[in-house]
């Protein structure tokens, strides 16, 4: 979830609350404690177009929970779909951001081996096709040995290599601009643990660092060191 309160950890909210493109809810579902995030129109899109674009947008996403948690990946269980309001209605789940835990823990072998279950996690994934789309540690949840992928709202199946190194970029970014002081261990753990389930790992890895050298004006050799091909 962008932008919201990094306190939320789907506990400590009882109005509504932005995400990138919903309004979220904390509500009771048959005495379930749950989530409803709630797509909202776009008054600087044509209504017809953003009806459809809301539409799609959610039974995207559903799918992409429900395959994420069929193939052993942790995600919200999905209790309702309402197409009408483009809402979702799934589990909240009890736990703490990995942005904040990783801010608070002081063990850095500890952070090492949760990012290394985060990396082995998006292996899962990508071998499955499923992109995030925005892969951050505010859109992971840890609940005790437990991690929960959260917020697929930017999310889509693919096979291409392209747009699973994309993922791979947003979590780079992420360790870099939120996890500075740890940023390269965190991403070299980030890759050990993707290689240990996505076959395609080093392919990916070579299409993320070519990607970033373009974005960032470099020669791939210039950043080539940061990925483990």
């Amino acid at each position: 979830m962008n932008n919201i309160n990094s306190n939320l950890d789907y506990r400590n909210t009882d109005h509504k609350t932005w995400g990138a493109e919903a309004f979220l809810f904390e509500e009771q579902w048959f005495d379930f404690d749950v989530i409803k995030k709630v797509r909202v129109p776009k008054s600087y899109r044509i209504k017809d177009i953003d009806s459809e674009l809301r539409r799609s947008r959610t039974i995207t996403e559903s799918k992409l929970l429900a395959a994420a948690k069929n193939v052993g990946v942790h995600t919200p269980t999905i209790f309702e779909i309402d197409l009408e309001e483009t809402s979702i209605i799934m589990e909240r789940v009890e736990g703490q951001l990995v942005k904040e835990w990783l801010k608070s823990s002081l063990d850095l072998e500890e952070q090492k081996k949760l990012v290394k279950l985060i990396g082995k996690n998006v292996g899962i994934l990508h071998s499955n096709d499923i992109i995030h789309g925005d892969l951050t540690t505010s859109n992971i949840i840890k609940q005790g040995e437990k991690i929960f992928f959260i917020d697929f709202g930017l999310g889509k199946f693919s096979q291409a290599i392209e747009d699973k190194a994309v993922d791979i970029l947003l979590m780079k970014k992420c360790f870099t601009s939120t996890h500075t002081k740890y940023d390269k261990e965190y991403f070299f753990a980030f890759q050990e643990g993707y290689l240990t389930t996505m076959s395609q790992a080093v392919s990916v890895f070579r299409r993320a660092a070519k990607a970033e050298a373009r974005a960032r004006h470099l020669k791939e050799n210039q950043v080539i060191d940061h990925y483990l091909v």
